[in-house]
């Protein structure tokens, strides 16, 4: 039982790793290209994988990774509005949750399907597309409760335009991820 568990942990600490290495390389590579337009194309549908690949008892685990990897960054390179917690932590935590029942639910709609990607593949994806309408409409909520409303209104037009690359990244990473975390999982 112990060496399962430390198994576990060692996996979400390398999870949590590479969750901030994709991070920092999406803030780097995008801010360089597109300015302040920085989706997190990689770093979410990894956020709703973990949150989805380990049931219910994981649920949280995705969002809440990303959370903490987002305020480190922010700590990192002086972001004002993520260096709030409850701005960049919080909404996240969500992530998963919503993730993780919009897959639950799906998947027992369609598991009678003979049909691969109807069964196993539009689930992931769903709970994806759900995902990355959660942590849009989460974050911007915080960013408007602790900001001005300015601000929040030119944030949202930033995410709107991240929400779009955010959701069609997670459409396509997150059954990717789901399935390499269950081969992976299997042989720890």
């Amino acid at each position: 039982m112990e060496k399962s568990n430390a198994k576990k942990i060692a996996f979400y600490g390398v999870m949590a790793g590479l969750m901030f290495v994709f991070l920092l390389i999406e803030t780097f590579v995008f801010s360089a290209f597109f300015g302040n337009f920085t989706p997190a194309i990689l770093t979410l549908p990894l956020a709703v994988a973990l949150s989805l690949f380990n049931g219910k008892k994981g649920m949280w685990v995705g969002g809440t990774i990303f959370g903490c990897c987002s305020f480190f960054l922010a700590i990192c390179i002086s972001n004002v509005i993520f260096l709030n917690p409850l701005v960049s932590i919080l909404p996240r935590i969500f992530i998963g949750i919503v993730a993780y029942f919009v897959y639950y639910f799906a998947n027992k709609l369609l598991k009678d399907s003979q049909n691969e990607f109807v069964s196993e593949i539009l689930p992931c994806a769903l709970a994806g597309a759900f995902g990355i309408l959660t942590n849009s409409v989460c974050t911007i909520f915080m960013m408007w409760v602790f900001n001005s409303a300015e601000l929040a209104m030119v944030l949202s037009v930033i995410i709107s335009v991240n929400f779009i690359a955010e959701i069609i990244g997670s459409i396509i990473l997150a059954p990717i991820y789901v399935k390499v975390f269950k081969k992976v999982h299997g042989k720890l």
